[in-house]
């Protein structure tokens, strides 16, 4: 009788945690399926729809990183930079030393004009990562809206020198040249970028303004075109190829 009623009871157990351990898988493998049909509508564009999946695999487990990351990265692409703000910060204190977090909370900051913020967490993210580029050159911009041309230069050189064929860089570098009416440091580095064939209108552009100002007006024009062939409706290589016209005919 004790034996059958042991019996009973450790098969009773037994069901208890199958039960139990069932119940921990699907939960498991629904927060799963949450991130990952949130990550794929994300991957898609389609971040409308990627909001909820990722606000569903949070709540069910607070504690990983990648669904704040995601959702705060959702959010930017959705313009609601409050909202990202809030989960890049959340993903960077579960995992402090991630340094995409860091990057993309860092142009979250800057896209909200929050330079310091920005500039503290990118010289955190270079100590992590000091061979990639994209950190340097973010950190560059960030100290050129705050008018410290000096130290966006050096961030940016330090950005081309890790990789020469970042375009953005190297167009980032040549405009702060030119706001230094140093025309003739820019037109190499802006010519560098160029050659690349990059589909950013504003690079030419800038080429352009550089050429105009060292007196290279022919080249300045070619420039200003190649602008307009990437980009028929950009409106500054518009006016820069008016005025350019003009100047070749006077001066002929």
């Amino acid at each position: 009788m004790k034996t059958r009623f042991a019996n009973t009871i450790l098969i009773l157990i037994l069901i208890l945690v199958i039960v139990s351990t069932g119940i921990i898988f699907a939960n498991s493998e629904s927060n799963v399926n949450h991130y990952q049909k949130g990550l794929d509508y994300y991957r898609q564009g389609k971040y409308q729809e990627a909001v909820p999946e990722l606000v569903e695999a949070i709540v069910n487990n607070p504690e990983l990183m990648y669904p704040h990351y995601i959702l705060g990265l959702t959010y930017y692409r959705l313009n609601k930079l409050e909202f990202a703000e809030t989960q890049l910060k959340e993903a960077h204190e579960i995992d402090p030393k991630h340094y995409r977090v860091m990057v993309n909370l860092a142009r979250n900051y800057l896209k909200q004009n929050k330079l310091e913020e920005a500039i503290d967490i990118l010289k955190k993210a270079v100590v992590v990562e000091p061979n990639q580029d994209d950190a340097y050159n973010i950190l560059g911009r960030a100290y050129m809206n705050q008018g410290n041309i000096k130290e966006a230069i050096e961030n940016y050189k330090q950005a081309v020198q890790l990789s020469p064929k970042n375009y953005y860089a190297l167009n980032n570098l040549g405009l702060a040249y030119i706001q230094l009416g140093k025309y003739k440091e820019a037109i190499p580095v802006l010519k560098q970028g160029a050659d690349l064939n990059p589909p950013i209108p504003y690079l030419y552009n800038n080429l352009g303004i550089a050429y105009e100002n060292a007196g290279k007006l022919e080249l300045a024009k070619k420039a200003y075109e190649k602008a307009l062939l990437v980009n028929s409706s950009y409106s500054k290589a518009e006016g820069n190829l008016a005025r350019i016209n003009k100047l070749i005919e006077n001066k002929e």
